[in-house]
């Protein structure tokens, strides 16, 4: 006979999106949720007691710990842990099923205490597949991610190329770590919260996570990678454009149009049923027909070497995956599609937009044009 089994996260909720989801409830400080028989219920701190009653979804049950202790008989002083060990003995829970990242030290006391524990991954599998109400959250969080890459585009069509061969902005030279303050600046205005915006000029740029550090020189591509966080909701958006402030070289002009050719052929292979291992695949046969070929040996490598997107939502990066793994689309999923190519002589070139998967195609949430190079001033 199968156990009966109960769903358990102790986390907080901005860092755990699973608790988010689960919840509706935005907590820096870890608190407890736990489901038996498809009842909800979370413990909260007399802190947070009031916002939780507010905020958290329709059905589930908030609680302070104390009137959780009245509840399943235990005398105050009670542990989580212990408190557990009621709500199962009561409900007849065998074992908890938890998320993968469920803290090491609470899971070695419940352990202790004969309670077993399940590693259930993904805890929510249902995130994949976005409901419409959710994809409107996502297009926020897209438009954030256009207003900081709009203000960061007014900062460079301002700027000036110096005699030094850098970009000059407001009397000073202008450096990825000021460019990236604009952006990050712009997007919290509008309620939004930006945490490692990429802005890589020329050689960073072959990096593909290199943040960005100093002076911004002329005629190089600027990878501007934006994915802000929506306070209200939680979920995020995702955005990538590179330009050249003055004038790209032919490499880069070359490298930028099969980017985006590639970019392009992915949005319009995108659909329910599509094997998003085929659509990563279909990058590569771009690139060659462009002479950019991609070297996995080389240290660093060359070429593309990433994968083609991922999903989006309450995390930055969740499933689905289009990569070279298995994965069928599904209507409904959000993806990002953000083909790129990477040489540490000259740079990087990366074009990422968000699309929702729809039954016979997609819907690109993004709205922000595509061009390389920006007007001299």
């Amino acid at each position: 006979m199968e156990k009966k089994t109960g769903r358990l996260i102790y986390a907080d909720s901005v860092q755990c999106a699973d608790l988010w989801y689960e919840t509706g409830f935005r907590a820096g400080d870890p608190f407890l949720w736990f489901s038996v028989d498809g009842q909800a219920t979370v413990i909260m701190n007399e802190l947070e007691i009031g916002r939780a009653l507010k905020q958290c979804r329709a059905g589930v049950k908030v609680m302070t710990l104390k009137e959780a202790l009245q509840t399943w008989g235990c005398p105050e002083g009670t542990t989580y842990s212990e408190l557990l060990c009621a709500v199962a003995a009561k409900a007849g829970v065998e074992a908890w099923a938890v998320p993968e990242t469920f803290p090491l030290g609470f899971a070695k006391r419940l352990e202790d205490k004969n309670l077993q524990l399940t590693v259930q991954d993904p805890f929510c599998p249902e995130r994949a597949v976005k409901r419409e109400e959710e994809v409107e959250w996502l297009r926020e969080g897209v438009q954030l991610a256009e207003a900081g890459l709009y203000c960061a585009w007014e900062v460079l069509r301002e700027s000036t190329i110096g005699d030094d061969g850098y970009v000059h902005w407001r009397g000073t030279v202008l450096t990825a770590e000021a460019l990236r303050g604009e952006i990050d600046a712009e997007m919290s205005r509008r309620g939004g919260t930006g945490e490692g915006t990429i802005c890589a000029p020329g050689p960073q740029g072959a990096d593909p996570h290199q943040a960005g550090h100093g002076p911004i020189p002329a005629n190089v591509p600027i990878v501007m990678d934006i994915f802000p966080r929506c306070n209200r909701t939680g979920y995020f958006g995702d955005l990538t454009r590179t330009v050249v402030k003055g004038h790209a070289s032919d490499v880069v002009q070359r490298a930028f149009e099969a980017v985006k050719e590639a970019q392009k052929t992915v949005l319009g292979m995108l659909k329910a049923g599509v094997q998003g291992q085929d659509a990563h695949q279909e990058v590569f046969r771009v690139y060659e027909r462009h002479g950019f070929p991609t070297d996995l040996e080389a240290r660093p490598p060359r070429g593309y070497f990433h994968g083609t997107g991922h999903g989006l939502g309450l995390a930055v990066h969740e499933a689905p995956s289009i990569s070279r793994r298995d994965c069928i689309l599904q209507a409904g999923n959000v993806v990002t599609v953000e083909p790129g190519l990477y040489y540490p002589e000259w740079g990087g070139i990366r074009l990422e937009d968000v699309a929702v998967i729809r039954e016979n195609g997609c819907e690109d949430l993004t709205t922000a044009p595509i061009f390389l190079e920006l007007e001299l001033t």
